[in-house]
């Protein structure tokens, strides 16, 4: 697991980071979101952009800058930068960009800037990060009382949510395929799918935890 900045490492200034309650939000998500000022310095981030940064990998905070390890990206927000400082009160300018990182794991980012009427300084942009694996871990609460599964069908869920195969939750849950199947058909009359895709689909796109 890649460590989190150190909170040392963002701006913090006044009207430039989350409130306490949107900071409970924010870490909620499966998406990263950071603030940034208009001269690339990162101001806050949540939990899981904060790893990100952490992991120095494709993307990281450089002298409280945000920074793509890539050149070619980094020099796409340079030029994001200086579109918002040369046309001031234009329509609010935006790039996505593919990150490739030495891990094997991409991630999607869409950099915005907030346009200047949304009174939102210091903040001139906001990053978010879509992992390509992201949070590939879900609450058994959220099983339980979002889908209605029992324990062990929640078990079953959890472990190919996770990316494991059905032999493999088989193994892991030593139970025998048999079992694993039977209580895969009961999900799926549970969940309303009728395949193990569209119950990956439905849970990726669902809470991940309370």
């Amino acid at each position: 697991m890649p460590g989190k900045v150190p909170r040392g490492s963002f701006q913090r200034r006044n009207g430039g980071s989350f409130t306490a309650l949107g900071r409970i939000i924010v870490d909620k998500l499966d998406r990263g979101v950071i603030l940034i000022d208009d001269r690339g310095h990162v101001l806050d981030a949540n939990a899981l952009a904060s790893s990100v940064l952490g992991s120095g990998d494709g993307i990281r905070i450089r002298a409280r800058r945000f920074a793509f390890k890539d050149p070619q990206l980094d020099e796409r927000f340079q030029q994001l930068i200086a579109a918002r400082k040369n046309a001031p009160g234009e329509a609010a300018p935006a790039i996505a960009v593919h990150v490739k990182r030495e891990s094997g794991d991409s991630y999607r980012v869409v950099l915005s800037s907030v346009p200047e009427s949304a009174d939102a300084r210091p903040t001139a942009f906001f990053a978010l990060i879509y992992p390509s694996n992201a949070n590939r871990q879900i609450s058994p609460d959220v099983l339980k009382q979002l889908y209605g599964l029992t324990p062990a069908q929640a078990d079953v869920a959890r472990s190919l949510f996770s990316g494991r195969s059905v032999e493999e939750t088989a193994t892991l849950l030593g139970l025998s395929l048999n079992t694993v199947r039977t209580h895969l058909k009961h999900i799926f009359t549970r969940c309303e799918v009728q395949s193990q895709a569209e119950l990956l689909h439905l849970l990726a796109l669902g809470p991940h935890t309370l």
